[in-house]
Parts: structure tokens; sequence; C-alpha cells
């Protein structure tokens, strides 16, 4: 045996003991920084806050067809559904629907749209509209 194949021994040795402690090291130096990585932590607070909003919209939406149901409905039938009337069904509406949404869900709404009540109300004469569209 020579030289250089006592040399590529050794390096093989040290190179098989060595590789997989580096690359163990490596893939998790990779990790922590994936972990700490504000890109995904955007990217998560941005599914949240998601969800939450689509929550408040299915909540905003629930609001509407149970005063449908219950209120609007029967004075329709009856031909009593004036002005007043309409004023009272989307008040009625509105606090039906702060009761459902929850405080999470509407410190998100504030964050992303300034206001938590406009956004509602403005929420609430689209979900009106839809359940009218809904019914013809």
């Amino acid at each position: 045996m020579n030289l250089q194949d006592v040399l590529n021994n050794c390096l093989y040795i040290i190179l098989t003991m060595i590789l997989p402690v580096v690359a163990a090291y490596i893939v998790n130096l990779i990790k922590s920084k994936i972990k700490e990585s504000e890109f995904i932590t955007e990217t998560t607070k941005n599914e949240a806050a998601s969800l939450l909003i689509k929550d408040a919209l299915s909540d905003v939406m629930d609001a509407v067809l149970y005063v449908n149901q219950i209120y609007t409905d029967s004075l329709k039938a009856s031909g009593k559904f004036d002005q007043k009337a309409q004023t009272e069904a989307f008040n009625r509406a509105y606090v039906e629907a702060v009761n459902m949404i929850s405080e999470e869900s509407k410190k998100v709404v504030e964050t992303l749209y300034g206001s938590f009540d406009k956004w509602l109300q403005l929420k609430i004469e689209a979900a009106v509209n839809t359940a009218k569209s809904a019914k013809t």
C-alpha cells in the first residue's frame, strides 16, 4: 500500500465520520432560519386573519338570514315592510351580527379595514342584497 492509498483511506474515514454531523448541523440551521423567517410568520398571520374574516362574513350572513326569517318575511307578507321596518330590520341584523362575531375577528377587521362598524354596515347591506337575489 502506497502513501496515496493511505491518504485516500484516511480521508474517506474522516469524511464518513464528519459529513453526517455537518449535514445535520446545516439542516438544523436551515430549519431554524425558516422558523425565524418573517415571510412564514406573515403568511401564517394572513391565513389566520383570512379565516377570521371569513368567519365574520359567515356570521353577518347568518344574522341577516335570521332577521329575514323571523322579522322581515312576516312584515312583507302582511304588506307592512316600510322604511321604518327596513331600518328596524337592519338594526336587528346589526345587533345579531355584533353578538355573533368573535372579539378576535372584530380586532382583525378593525386592523385591516379601519372601522368595524363601517365594515359591518357594508357587509350587512351586501348580505341583504345577496339574500334578495337568492330568493328571486
